[in-house]
């Protein structure tokens, strides 16, 4: 069945091979039908749950980044998507042309991936201009590395050399839980000796309300930086990506997690966590990361994923969440800039790790 795009604005970047593939841009992920888009996600190998309609959406509206997508199509039928941001450099006044973030992105292809592949990559110059000084892939998926070629090929530079634990869940609880850590283990069991109960919440405003109080107390006492609510009440139109956990000591609040199920890669992410200060001396987050393997590996999911990991082994952060037992794999970033504005961000990036270190 033929499947008709969106409408598209003249002035919009719009290239077409003699082959009849053609490239557009939307600057709203509502320019396109939900259907059509999710239906490229679902059959493209490394489509996410962060590929998905609903979460571009919620990130377009919750935390309002300008999209710049691109759609290939062929003969009037989408064949392929490639999710980007415009986003801030920090501390310096460029921004980025991101794929995509938060979360992770590149492109999902589901057929003619050298003609597509190429379209895209030739509209990104298109793209980046004024104040927009370089283009971006984030990833989370090994299977990306078949572009690393093509993306050198074309100007492309790895970058970034960060990563996340992956917990390979195929073996069972009980031989994960021998390979975590003796502190790991250790907290999980003392943790269990308290009186708590962990809760599947249901997935209303009320209670993601209530976890994101504590979500943004959680983030100031570790440095970072909270999502606001207006995300998170977007993130409720993909319910059936969420799992949302509560953990009550003693019949308190003690905090909870907000998972990601992506179901195309068979994974649960680990991507919002909200546990105060006051309930580490109950071994609050051992209980919530023992609660949701378990929970993952029932529910017939492959792999857990602990989200990023700095590259210092020496980092608490680090350290706690290796103590699980997962895998350190890389993420995958490339990157592409041009101009005089891309030479000074990396200059000045280069000495701010410098100086890092």
């Amino acid at each position: 069945m033929t499947q008709q795009m969106g409408t598209l604005r003249a002035d919009r970047p719009r290239d077409e091979t003699q082959s009849g593939h053609e490239v557009s841009v939307i600057d709203s992920i509502e320019e396109m039908s939900k259907s059509q888009w999710n239906e490229v996600v679902d059959r493209a190998s490394n489509g996410s749950v962060f590929h998905r309609y609903e979460w571009l959406e919620a990130v377009e509206r919750g935390l309002e980044y300008t999209p710049k997508h691109m759609v290939v199509s062929k003969d009037g039928n989408t064949i392929g998507i490639f999710p980007n941001f415009v986003v801030d450099i920090p501390m310096i006044p460029f921004r980025r042309l991101c794929s995509s973030y938060p979360g992770f992105g590149g492109p999902a292809i589901t057929t003619d991936t050298n003609e597509s592949l190429s379209l895209m990559v030739e509209t990104i110059p298109e793209l980046c201009t004024g104040r927009t000084i370089v283009h971006e892939i984030r990833t989370c998926n090994a299977d990306y590395l078949r572009y690393g070629d093509f993306l050198r090929s074309k100007g492309y530079r790895p970058a970034r050399l960060k990563g996340r634990f992956l917990l390979h869940l195929d073996k069972g609880y009980d031989e994960i839980f021998a390979g975590m850590s003796k502190s790991r283990r250790k907290g999980i069991e003392k943790g269990r000796k308290t009186d708590y109960e962990i809760v599947e919440e249901e997935l209303t405003r009320a209670n993601v309300r209530r976890f994101h109080r504590v979500y943004e107390r959680h983030m100031n006492q570790v440095g970072g930086d909270a999502y606001p609510m207006a995300f998170f009440e977007k993130l409720l139109e993909i319910k059936s990506r969420l799992l949302l956990l509560t953990l009550r000591i003693e019949g308190e609040y003690a905090g909870g997690f907000l998972e990601l199920l992506d179901d195309e890669q068979s994974a649960v992410h680990g991507f919002f966590a909200a546990v105060p200060e006051e309930y580490y001396e109950y071994y609050a987050s051992e209980l919530l990361y023992d609660h949701v393997i378990r929970w993952a590996i029932e529910h017939g999911y492959e792999t857990y994923d602990f989200g990023g990991a700095s590259g210092d082994f020496e980092d608490g952060v680090f350290r706690f969440k290796e103590g699980f037992g997962g895998r350190l794999v890389p993420n995958l970033y490339w990157e592409r800039g041009s101009g005089l504005g891309w030479k000074l961000a990396k200059i000045g990036r280069s000495l701010y790790l410098r100086n890092a270190k």
